[in-house]
């Protein structure tokens, strides 16, 4: 279990960099292609709009730190709490987010790929 944890660990590094980055091929192979993007906003977004919106520009992710994470191992899904913090330009427009967050990953056929993520604003 410890290896599969330290495997999502590097998926989830993998994964934000690649969001700052507008790395639309790594997101390709990260993503399910159902998987479900659950904003703060509580707006959603499925794979194909979600790298759209990283690679036109409209989620500039500059900065992900992530303080606390719990991975949690079931089987062929892995479930991946915790706290982050986002330095983001939407639209263009500055903003900083903490929020709590759930991450789904699951292994299928193409290995693990996230198929949720879902983030709640802290006060």
């Amino acid at each position: 279990m410890a290896d599969v944890k330290a495997t999502i660990r590097e998926l989830e590094s993998r994964r934000f960099r690649a969001m700052i980055e507008a790395d639309a091929a790594t997101l390709e192979r990260l993503l399910a292609d159902s998987m479900v993007y659950t904003h703060s906003t509580a707006t959603t977004d499925g794979k194909a709009s979600y790298i759209a919106g990283v690679t036109s520009k409209k989620w500039q992710y500059r900065q992900i730190d992530r303080p606390v994470e719990d991975i949690q191992v079931h089987g062929d899904t892995a479930v991946v709490t915790g706290q982050v913090r986002i330095d983001i330009l939407v639209d263009g427009k500055p903003k900083v987010m903490h929020s709590r967050y759930t991450d789904v990953w699951l292994k299928g056929p193409k290995g693990w790929q996230m198929v949720a993520w879902q983030s709640t604003p802290i006060p």
